[in-house]
Parts: structure tokens; C-alpha cells; sequence
């Protein structure tokens, strides 16, 4: 009907906006675990009331992102293993899959974006641009989902992306993380699906590795 307003075509709202704000910078490591999230410095910085700043901090504490401690406050929440458990073994169900439906159905178009952003890794690393490197592993995983061309998996990827690129950040070994994504792009150009499932498997074990060696010396 002429007119009417559809949900989709609204703009963020102002506590979208501070929400995003907060989470960006947790999943930088400029809020690193622990960090106590003050609503009055958020409003200042943000440049919105200390209402919309209460409410993001309840949407990231429901994203698991913050944690409401009583008589403290909201504190960006801390790792541990227990937690860091459950999720990589959602990621192995979740990224195992989406490289072998890449490796089926991936085309010339699809390989090459995935070349472009693994030489934008490459240059970084050699640089000794640690952001760059993060931002470029970033983004192959999202051409990953891309390039599964299942809809479905996509879909139940996105709650998961903010809180899986946070948990990579820790990883501090970024020479190692690089060098298995080039296997697993060589396995998926090659259309290789063993390959590319048994690449993913061991990617993520060794993500899981290096970030429980980083964060807790395990």
C-alpha cells in the first residue's frame, strides 16, 4: 500500500548506532575482556543519552558480548576455555561445511576475489601490519560463507560472525593462520573436497591451539 513504511527500509536506530560503536571496539581489542564499560563515558563519546547507551549494553550483553555484573556494572566479557569449547565446536561443524560446498561449487570468479584478498594478507604480514592482517583474514572468511552459495548457512553464520572475528583477534600468530588459508584456497580452486574438509578440520584445531596458547598459556 502506497505510503506504509516497510521494516526493512527504516535507518538504524540511535541505540543500533551506539551498539555498533561498543561492539566495534570490542571486537578491535580496544575493549579488551574485563574492560568495564562506563555509561556516562560511552554517552560523551558517543554523543547520545545515557538511555540508548543502556539499552546497546543490554543488546551486547544478550550477544554475549558484555556481561552484567551486579553492583559493578557491564563489563566486556572475559574468555575462558569452557566457553572458547562450545564455540569452536560450532565453528568446526559450521566451517568444515562451507569449504567443502566452496570447493563444489566455487567458480573462476569466486577464486579469484579469494586470491585478491589472500595477496592483501601476504603484503600485510610482510609489512608488519597487524590490523591489515586481521581485517584480510577477516574477509576470507567472509568469502568463505560467500562461496558455499548456500543461503541457509549463511544465514546462521551472521549472529556468529562479530563474536568468531573477536575470538580470532587474540591469535597473535598470524604467519600460521595465513599459511593455512593458502592450503585451503589451493584445495577449493582445485575443486578438492576431501582436501578442502580435512584442511578446514585441521584450521580450525589450530585456531582453537593458538588462541587457548594466547589468552591462558594452555
Amino acid at each position: 500500500m502506497a505510503g506504509l513504511t516497510r521494516v526493512g527500509d527504516t535507518l538504524p536506530t540511535l541505540v543500533d548506532a551506539v551498539q555498533d560503536y561498543i561492539r566495534d571496539r570490542i571486537v578491535s581489542g580496544e575493549y579488551p575482556p574485563g574492560y568495564r564499560l562506563v555509561e556516562r563515558e560511552l554517552a560523551e563519546a558517543t554523543g547520545a543519552s545515557r538511555v540508548p547507551v543502556r539499552e546497546a549494553i543490554r543488546g551486547l550483553a544478550s550477544e554475549k558480548f558484555v556481561t552484567l555484573v551486579p553492583r559493578k556494572g557491564a563489563v566486556v566479557t572475559p574468555l575462558v576455555p569452557e566457553d572458547l569449547d562450545e564455540i569452536f565446536e560450532v565453528r568446526e561443524a559450521l566451517e568444515v561445511q562451507e569449504c567443502v560446498l566452496a570447493a563444489k561449487k566455487a567458480g573462476p570468479d569466486d577464486v579469484a576475489r579469494m586470491r585478491v584478498v589472500l595477496d592483501e594478507a601476504a603484503r600485510a604480514l610482510k609489512a608488519g601490519e597487524t590490523e591489515a592482517v586481521n581485517q584480510a583474514n577477516a574477509k576470507f572468511h567472509e568469502l568463505l560463507v560467500e562461496m558455499s552459495h548456500n543461503t541457509v548457512l549463511s544465514e546462521v553464520l551472521r549472529p556468529l560472525k562479530n563474536r568468531l572475528e573477536w575470538i580470532f583477534r587474540q591469535n597473535h600468530n598470524q604467519r600460521t593462520i595465513c599459511e593455512e588459508h593458502e592450503e585451503i584456497a589451493q584445495a577449493i580452486a582445485e575443486g578438492d573436497i576431501e582436501a578442502a574438509r580435512d584442511l578446514a578440520r585441521i584450521h580450525v584445531a589450530t585456531s582453537k591451539k593458538l588462541i587457548l596458547d594466547a589468552l591462558f598459556g594452555l
